[in-house]
């Protein structure tokens, strides 16, 4: 299934705003994804030979689908361009793997009612997952395939005749986000090696909040949503000690703030602010004046997932 030309691919970074451990119990998730793109380039080699990408780990999921697929890869050199120099936090690993199953699978463009994303996660979850502690949702994978706003229903991933991903809009006129580095990074399969254990009745019951707000565009009820979800995560032990120190300071110190909370595993590599929009710049300020980055925005969503070039 060698694709016949050389390529430039592209997907966008992701973040949860809502929906990280509720996601691996089978549950929705809403993730936003953002510019700048992670870039895979290929292009074929004057001498055919198999050449491993040599920014890949050999044990991540892109890694992996390069060893067990190696003779389609044959001919091609690869190269992962990721424009967050490493910093983590936005799906740089996810993002790798969609790309090459991408180019192994002659994927140009994905539309959710027809693609298959049985197939996808099958294939996801044999290359990130060893079979110890809880498998990946694979939410991530799904949203920078489609970008925008992602709905992922992972309760929908084991039926291919049903769409799990929806793609929402953010229609709150006045209200805004801003994601803010931490400087920390969680390899996210070497934490769900651990068993989780989350308060997934609790938190179905805060993402229905969340869904509301998207539907009926109530900024009110989205705020509320990412508040409690944040404190909830808090409370069971699945928030780490430095986002939480982030969170108090965000919420006693910086204008407009309306929402805040920790992204991902642990909550650890991004934290996402929830802010009135006219504050964006003051937020922007607080966040430099502690050393630290800010790496999303609003006005960055992503307008297209996967892109071919």
């Amino acid at each position: 299934m060698t694709s016949a030309a050389a390529t430039v691919m592209s997907v966008p970074g992701k973040t949860f705003l809502v929906g990280e451990y509720l996601a691996l119990d089978g549950g929705p998730s809403i993730l936003l994804t953002t510019e700048p793109r992670f870039v895979l380039r290929t292009a074929r080699q004057r001498r055919f030979s198999v050449q491993r990408p040599h920014t890949f780990a050999g044990a991540s999921p892109a890694g992996r689908l390069f060893v067990g697929h190696e003779a389609d890869f044959q001919g091609f050199n690869f190269r992962f361009d990721d424009p967050h120099r490493g910093a983590g936090g936005l799906g740089a690993s996810s993002a790798q793997f969609a790309l090459m199953y991408s180019w192994l699978t002659k994927t140009k463009s994905v539309v959710p009612e027809t693609y298959d994303w049985s197939r996808l996660l099958t294939e996801y979850r044999a290359c990130a997952w060893s079979g110890e502690g809880q498998a990946p949702s694979g939410a991530d994978l799904v949203a920078q395939l489609i970008g925008g706003v992602s709905l992922f229903d992972g309760r929908s991933s084991q039926l291919p005749s049903v769409c799990l991903h929806t793609r929402l809009q953010w229609s709150f006129p006045e209200l805004s986000f801003t994601l803010i580095r931490t400087g920390v990074k969680v390899a996210t399969h070497e934490h769900l090696k651990r068993a989780q254990v989350a308060p997934y009745d609790e938190l179905r019951t805060i993402m229905n909040v969340a869904l509301e707000a998207f539907r009926e565009n109530s900024e009110a009820k989205l705020i509320e949503a990412v508040n409690t979800y944040g404190e909830k995560l808090g409370r069971a032990g699945l928030t780490a000690e430095g986002t939480l120190g982030l969170v108090s300071a965000l919420q006693a110190q910086a204008k407009g703030v309306r929402a805040v909370k920790g992204c991902g595993a642990m909550g650890a590599d991004v934290i996402v602010v929830l802010h009135d929009r006219i504050d964006g710049p003051g937020i922007k300020a607080w966040a430099v004046s502690k050393g630290l980055e800010i790496c999303g925005e609003q006005s960055h969503l992503a307008k297209t997932g996967l892109k071919v070039e």
